[in-house]
């Protein structure tokens, strides 16, 4: 994903993402290796990449380091950067390994954050605010120095007591194992992954969703008492299209197509697009939202708060309070925000519907992750073993060749 311009500064100050697209690269026809990054969101910056030689000690590796912000940095200064990486190529050397030292899991972490994360994954905030929140104990510890029984310990600290975290240490040691694996992929770790060996904390697969009758009635009033009708929309819609939280958020009016009454989410969690079919009730809340003058352009749920990072306006952030305050009104506890995806894949299993239908309305790839819904689809096993109750009653309905049946009595 790459164009070609002059690398003058009138034309980089010029130079901006295209709307469909994330990230660009504009690279020096100068300096081998030197390019302008464009991102949808985030500042330009210079970055030196390119893949080392077949005459390296590390032939194949991709190399991408970050020189500097665009304007903090000149041209001729991020050139003098790329030329002496470039010498340190010509060398046989990896220049990662070199500038990074002995490498510790903090550094490796900001790596994967640039090099793969932002690039390929839709949760790479998630991570970071997770790395933040919880992996303080590795920050400057050399990837070299880390033990296995230090991450068995570090696990069952962050389940905390009676294992009630189980899913913040699972997913925490999930992200630490992958960030490491990076590192050997890229050549920027070459001991064995720590991780290995060690064992996560056993957990159910969550079944929790809005329980039909007395629950959901409360839940419906004590929404239609949200006095932010923003967050109103969001929740009904939440559970109309039964998608994620991040998608659901990140909603943006040219993914809606009113006329086929679909929303795509361009990328879920398993990688690949997904097409919603949108329900009148969730085109009721569309329409009503794009009609409103006061809507943004870009998001349906638009904040009118800047993004720290950005300095744009976005679509809104964490609903964790408005959340907190719906469960409060509604009575109800251990509900997440994620249920109400639950819920719809719930009432979809009620109704009869069979598993491979609402794995393909929620998204899924596998069998295994609608696997729960089957619990639910009770209606055919009931019918069945009414059928079987009503032969049990007219014996002749098992029996139809004699008519009837002699039933033996206890003497």
């Amino acid at each position: 994903m790459k164009t070609k311009i002059k690398f003058i500064i009138d034309s980089l100050n010029k130079a901006e993402c295209p709307v469909d697209k994330k990230w660009l690269l504009i690279p020096d026809p100068k300096t081998q290796g030197l390019k302008l990054r464009l991102m949808k969101s985030g500042p330009k910056a210079f970055i030196f990449q390119r893949r080392l030689p077949a005459n390296n000690e590390n032939p194949g590796t991709l190399v991408e380091i970050v020189l500097g912000r665009f304007g903090d940095l000149s041209i001729e200064q991020a050139r003098q950067k790329a030329d002496e990486l470039n010498r340190i190529i010509g060398q046989g050397k990896n220049p990662i390994v070199i500038e990074l030292g002995e490498l510790t899991y903090d550094r490796l972490f900001r790596t994967y954050i640039e090099q793969y994360a932002k690039h390929e994954t839709s949760t790479w905030e998630e991570a970071v605010e997770n790395h933040r929140r919880y992996f303080a104990r590795w920050a400057n510890k050399p990837i070299t120095k880390i033990k296995r029984s230090d991450i068995q310990a570090w696990v069952y600290d962050l389940a905390g007591e009676g294992r009630k975290k189980k899913h913040t240490a699972n997913r925490s040691f999930d992200q630490l194992k992958a960030v490491i694996n990076f590192g050997k992929r890229k050549d920027l770790v070459y001991c064995d992954n720590p991780c290995i060996g060690v064992d996560k904390i056993p957990t159910k697969s969550r079944e929790r969703f809005i329980q039909p009758g007395d629950e959901f009635a409360r839940f419906a009033q004590a929404l239609a008492d949200e006095p932010n009708e923003t967050w109103r929309d969001f929740f009904w819609l939440s559970l109309f299209v039964a998608a994620r939280r991040s998608n659901v958020l990140a909603m943006a009016w040219d993914q809606i197509n009113f006329e086929l009454e679909t929303w795509t989410i361009p990328k879920t969690k398993n990688g690949d697009s997904h097409s919603v079919p949108l329900t009148p009730s969730a085109m009721e809340i569309l329409k009503r939202r794009y009609s409103d003058v006061n809507r943004n352009d870009v998001w349906v749920f638009y904040s009118d708060r800047r993004s720290r990072k950005t300095g744009e306006f976005s679509h809104m952030g964490n609903p964790k309070e408005a959340w907190k305050r719906l469960l409060k009104r509604a009575e109800i506890t251990d509900l997440r925000i994620h249920d109400l995806r639950r819920t719809a894949g719930s009432y979809m299993a009620i109704q009869g519907v069979s598993p491979t239908i609402i794995g393909k309305a929620l998204g899924h790839k596998s069998q295994a992750a609608t696997a729960m819904y089957a619990r639910l689809t009770q209606d055919p096993v009931r019918q069945a073993m009414i059928n079987a109750q009503a032969a049990l009653a007219t014996p002749s309905k098992i029996f139809p060749s004699e008519g009837k049946v002699e039933v033996l009595k206890h003497q």
